[in-house]
């Protein structure tokens, strides 16, 4: 026979580590670290096969490889090629390889050149690769993180008085469809 039964004798030893009975000394309470780790915050990456549909907060830096559907506040953000984020964006740097739709607030937002985003953008600095798709609006601030959105109502009454000020001065008339043609 290739195995062989041991008795349960052979196999009754305690792994419990041997403490002599006079250094036993009173448990107290375990104390929980804080949330906030003496090395500072660190890189947290959602990965390609995880959705989060919820807000997402962070001190430290955050790479998205998967899809997150909500708000996002961190310090650092990188938006992996695959990755879609649907929400707002709040970070002091944004690097976008991927998708995002919604508005970006950063220090600095750099689209790569598979970025396609569909925002308002309001930053400090921007760089737009070559090959980056980027519809929307690009606003630069001196503190991008509070600049106001403008309302839909704002925006219209200034494209009307763009409009009338462009026909007043005789530089386009209106077209038979609705169009704006060149006079």
């Amino acid at each position: 026979m290739l195995f062989n039964k041991k008795s349960e004798d052979e196999f009754s030893h305690d792994f419990s580590p041997k403490r002599p009975a006079a250094a036993a000394a009173p448990v107290e309470p375990m104390t929980v670290p804080g949330r906030k780790p003496a090395g500072g915050p660190t890189r947290s990456v959602i990965d390609a096969w995880l959705t989060i549909s919820g807000n997402l907060e962070s001190e430290g830096e955050v790479q998205v490889d998967g899809t997150i559907r909500g708000d996002i506040h961190c310090a650092h953000l990188t938006v992996g090629r695959d990755a879609t984020v649907e929400g707002n964006i709040t970070a002091d740097e944004v690097v976008v390889r991927g998708n995002v739709k919604g508005t970006i607030r950063a220090n600095r937002v750099i689209l790569q050149d598979s970025a396609n985003v569909r925002s308002e953008v309001f930053h400090k600095k921007l760089a737009i690769e070559e090959g980056a798709c980027f519809e929307g609006n690009s606003r630069r601030c001196d503190d991008p993180m509070t600049a106001q959105i403008p309302d839909a109502e704002k925006l219209q009454s200034m494209a009307e008085e763009m409009q009338s000020t462009s026909t007043a001065n005789g530089k386009y008339e209106e077209a038979d469809e609705g169009d704006v043609a060149a006079a």
